[in-house]
């Protein structure tokens, strides 16, 4: 039976995953690496691990498998991680990351130089800390050499390209996150380009996410296991991926994923846009669109907190938390451990644990961090519903969905009954998917072959978390002007 491998370059760890021709996992495999943050609101990684790390776990694989049955590699990863390359493709430092927010100061700035309805219109967005052009200006002043010496830029999946393949290409929906790009035009924006200071040709050719990218090299096929000569397809951005994967492909389709960051994504026919949100292009069918949102800090505040405190594993957390009752005690967290994306737009804030007496303990701190990320998904949707647009059907997948508890928590919370996949690879399953399909060796209409567990919110509570929600929301808007230590 023909199969596909999808590599997921995430947040938090590199996952390989073997999809069958059928829908079944023939095979996963995952090493985790970790966030560099070296001062606040920085977020690093080094791609010099992420290259190690993947063609370990490619070795890995190609020792359990069946090399003759894959057809095709799909790639996916976090989006828009900057990686400025030098004239021989070598990265000159480490990956700044879509929720690093050291360029604020370079934000603003921009901000005053752009036509802000001119820039929305043409980018669906408006300026903030995702985008790629103003860590490029920081990266001119504070890393002087680096700027100077960069020749190419790329991102997480299109560096991984590179190094199964020997070439540079820029996937679309990583174009239109880096603010560079014209949302309907589809074409780089001169003046932007002027204002970051760079040439287009340092930006490496567009490509469209179901288009083969090249073939795996001589040179990755040593170092991989793997057979020379695979396809190799330029993917999609993580959240794109892993709302295709778990079946969110029609118009009205909502995904909650919970990975390092949170991200809620929802299918749509027209390109329809916020200056609260984000919009990406889709995987084509009827849904060419996707707006969508992102808790920058949500499965990393969760890693913060087992390290910090000493916390057991996440399963012995989870049934301590149940015997809680909904509202964590009394204490209120906001997650906004590295600023916040949408749908705040704010690179200033800081994270909170609000409401802390002798009373509480650690697990009232965990409860309250997992409804902290269901308060901020559910004040995205509270976005979705004032654009318009129904929501029909809701899912939820990635790492963080594992959790009963933490799946109970956010359907309770926004009030719907999700349906969650078990057993679902999430990104790295997408990115197989999509390229079994450009490599016509999978259907379009192809969902993982695992049990689907619905999981159905109460009423009762989602009622009592209304109280939480409502303190959650007023507690950023009395703080929002209280400057952080610096």
């Amino acid at each position: 039976m023909k199969s596909c491998l999808g590599i997921d370059i995430g947040t938090t760890a590199i996952k390989v995953v073997l999809l069958r021709q059928d829908g079944t996992v023939g095979g996963a495999w995952s090493r985790e690496h970790d966030l560099i943050s070296p001062a606040p609101g920085f977020a690093e990684e080094d791609p010099a691990i992420w290259e190690d790390h993947l063609f370990a776990l490619l070795r890995t694989a190609a020792g359990e498998l069946d090399l003759s049955s894959i057809t095709a590699i799909g790639l996916t990863g976090m989006t828009p991680a900057l990686i400025p390359l030098d004239e021989r493709f070598r990265p000159l430092c480490n990956s700044i990351q879509q929720n690093d927010i050291r360029a604020a100061a370079e934000i603003e700035e921009t901000k005053e130089k752009i036509d802000g309805p001119w820039f929305f219109r043409e980018t669906g967005n408006r300026v903030n800390q995702q985008h790629i052009f103003p860590k490029l200006l920081w990266l001119k002043r504070h890393k002087t050499a680096v700027f100077r010496s960069m020749r190419y830029i790329t991102g997480s999946y299109g560096y991984a390209g590179y190094l199964l393949t020997g070439k540079l290409y820029t996937e679309q929906n990583w174009a239109l996150e880096s603010g560079m790009y014209s949302l309907r035009d589809r074409h780089w924006i001169p003046e932007i380009l002027r204002i970051a200071e760079i040439g287009e040709e340092m930006l490496p050719p567009l490509i469209s996410y179901d288009r083969c990218v090249g073939t795996l090299s001589a040179a990755a096929a040593g170092k991989s296991g793997l057979r020379q000569g695979i396809p190799v397809y330029a993917g999609t951005a993580d959240h794109i991926a892993s709302g295709f994967a778990v079946g969110a492909r029609k118009s009205g389709d909502l995904v909650f994923k919970l990975g390092g960051a949170a991200d809620i994504l929802l299918s749509s026919a027209e390109a329809l846009t916020d200056p609260r949100l984000f919009i990406d292009y889709g995987c084509g069918g009827e849904a060419p669109f996707v707006i969508n949102g992102c808790t920058a800090s949500s499965g990393s505040i969760l890693k913060w907190a087992k390290e910090e405190f000493r916390l057991p594993d996440f399963t012995d957390m989870d049934k301590r938390a149940e015997t809680l009752p909904p509202g964590s005690g009394g204490l209120t967290v906001l997650p906004y451990f590295l600023g916040e994306k949408t749908p705040i737009f704010d690179t200033g804030v800081r994270g909170l644990i609000f409401g802390l007496s002798l009373s509480h303990g650690v697990v009232h701190i965990y409860r309250a961090i997992l409804e902290a990320i269901a308060y901020s998904l559910n004040h995205h949707v509270e976005v979705f519903k004032e654009m318009g647009p129904p929501i029909k059907r809701v899912f939820i997948t990635n790492g963080g969905s594992k959790s009963t508890l933490w799946r109970q928590i956010i359907a309770d919370v926004t009030g719907f009954d999700l349906k969650y996949t078990s057993g679902n690879q999430g990104s790295s399953a997408g990115a197989a998917l999509l390229a079994g399909i450009a490599a016509d060796v999978m259907d379009r209409e192809l969902r993982m072959n695992d049990k689907e567990i619905p999981v159905v919110h109460d009423s009762l509570r989602h009622e009592q978390y209304q109280k939480g929600y409502t303190r959650y929301r007023e507690l950023y808007e009395k703080l929002r002007d209280f400057p952080p230590a610096v």
